[in-house]
């Protein structure tokens, strides 16, 4: 049997998700942000949900996006890669639109797609040695220009928002 890319665990009216692949940093790969996707709609539609907690397995919240399974994908086209970074955002996105409070908690790295991810929480919680950073800037690649549009369009979003009873 398959290990599971999340596990997912409830602590009274929290939705902990847990990203679990720790051999690889937990590398956001394209099946982990599909699961990661599913758990997200599920906390959502659960009215007893009240807030989503997302941290990683092992030695650090994420080493960002899977670059060795896209690879593997041997992806060619706009088409394809198209397909690969709407999934990417899709992931990113729904902690950003969820309706529910959304907390990262880093530890360890936080890089690239995972910092994007954690950004689009509601708060980051860091231990003293989570450490963030967008190494793929330095190609030119990455959807950090979308971030800061995020962080200045609602300074203080949850003061607009009302929480859940």
């Amino acid at each position: 049997m398959a290990e599971e890319l999340i596990n997912i665990e409830r602590k009274a009216s929290i939705f902990c998700i847990e990203l679990n692949r720790p051999q690889r940093v937990n590398a956001l790969s394209r099946d982990l942000l599909l699961a990661l996707c599913a758990a997200v709609d599920e906390a959502q539609r659960d009215t007893s949900v009240r807030a989503i907690v997302i941290h990683g397995a092992g030695k650090g919240f994420s080493s960002g996006f899977d670059l060795k399974d896209q690879m593997a994908l041997a992806p060619v086209g706009a088409a394809i890669w198209r397909e690969i970074l709407d999934l990417d955002f899709k992931a990113t996105m729904q902690f950003w639109d969820c309706k529910k409070p959304t907390i990262a908690a880093v530890h360890g790295p936080c890089l690239a797609g995972a910092f994007e991810l954690a950004l689009a929480c509601d708060y980051t919680i860091a231990s003293s040695d989570a450490f963030f950073g967008e190494p793929e800037l330095k190609f030119g690649a990455g959807i950090v220009g979308r971030i800061y549009s995020w962080n200045t369009r609602d300074i203080n979003q949850w003061a607009c928002r009302s929480l859940p009873g």
